[in-house]
């Protein structure tokens, strides 16, 4: 019998005495052992809530099973630790209350911004913002608008698309959108939004450069493979430098005046506890240069 059906096994008259009561005799004080590595052991009674009630039998012989496992291996990595770490390494306890601490002050400090923080961004605030930090939105990738369509090759169908890709008139660009709902295969506007000359490009089957004429010109860039004609009409374009469209910077905008809203809240929380603090005299320096800066 391998080991792994020796452990099914296991769990499975496990699982029947645990249905049927514990006639198991009384040992390792009233509890019964089910594994041990070296001096540790597993215990029924650790399995706690391990298999949920209504669990069919196979589904219970599992999970008991896997349970296990994940035990002897842990046990046996540990004991592997303990054998070759020196005692100042097995000393964790600086750490864990290290951690403990800084867990401790995560969580406070994250429900104290989350009762007292004022989500509600308006456009003003955007705008302002934008407006006054130009520097922070410069674009490091060219924007686009531009229109993209995939269509078989077919002369009079590409001729037709392109001619009204050019369009001027709003007669012609409900042409173009009942041309391509019609012929085309694929079919994406962002003529109404700006968005990075990368994301306009992966619509291509291959990579639009930086250094096409057709960017400025603010012309078709148009891309032969197999069956299939790939047009990108540029609408727009704006360089690498320019100041990012109001459109583009507003998401990151949000963010970055809700950050600052929590960065904030710390600081007033921070202080006021110290002040608090301070006051009641729960402070004091027993040298003067230990004395910190509020």
């Amino acid at each position: 019998m391998t080991k792994y059906k020796i452990r099914q096994t296991l769990a499975a008259l496990l699982l029947a005495t645990m249905m049927t009561a514990c006639g198991n005799e009384d040992i390792h004080n009233g509890k019964t052992p089910i594994a041990r590595v070296f001096d540790s052991y597993l215990y029924y009674e650790d399995l706690g809530e391990l298999v949920p009630k209504g669990a069919s039998s196979s589904d219970s012989t599992s999970l008991v099973t896997q349970y296990i496992d994940v035990w002897v291996k842990q046990q046996l990595m540990i004991k592997k630790a303990e054998l070759n770490l020196t005692s100042e390494q097995m000393d964790v306890q600086k750490q864990l209350d290290e951690y403990r601490n800084n867990l401790l002050i995560y969580k406070y400090k994250d429900a104290f911004v989350k009762e007292n923080l004022d989500t509600v961004v308006t456009q003003e605030q955007i705008a302002e913002y934008y407006h006054n930090n130009p520097d922070n939105f410069m674009l490091n990738t060219p924007a686009v608008r531009s229109i993209f369509v995939q269509i078989l090759d077919a002369p009079e169908d590409v001729y037709n698309v392109q001619r009204l890709l050019n369009f001027h008139s709003e007669k012609d660009s409900l042409a173009l959108l009942e041309l391509c709902h019609e012929k085309a295969a694929k079919f994406e506007t962002f003529d109404n939004h700006w968005t990075t000359l990368a994301q306009a490009s992966n619509l291509m089957p291959t990579a639009v450069s930086e250094k096409d004429f057709a960017l400025k010109a603010h012309g078709i860039i148009r891309v032969n493979e197999g069956a299939y004609v790939y047009l990108l009409k540029i609408r727009d374009f704006m360089p690498v430098g320019d100041v990012q469209p109001f459109e583009m910077a507003e998401p990151s905008i949000s963010m970055i005046l809700l950050n600052k809203r929590k960065t904030e809240i710390i600081n007033r929380l921070e202080k006021s506890i110290f002040d608090n603090a301070e006051r009641n005299k729960n402070i004091e320096y027993y040298h003067p240069t230990a004395q910190t800066q509020k």
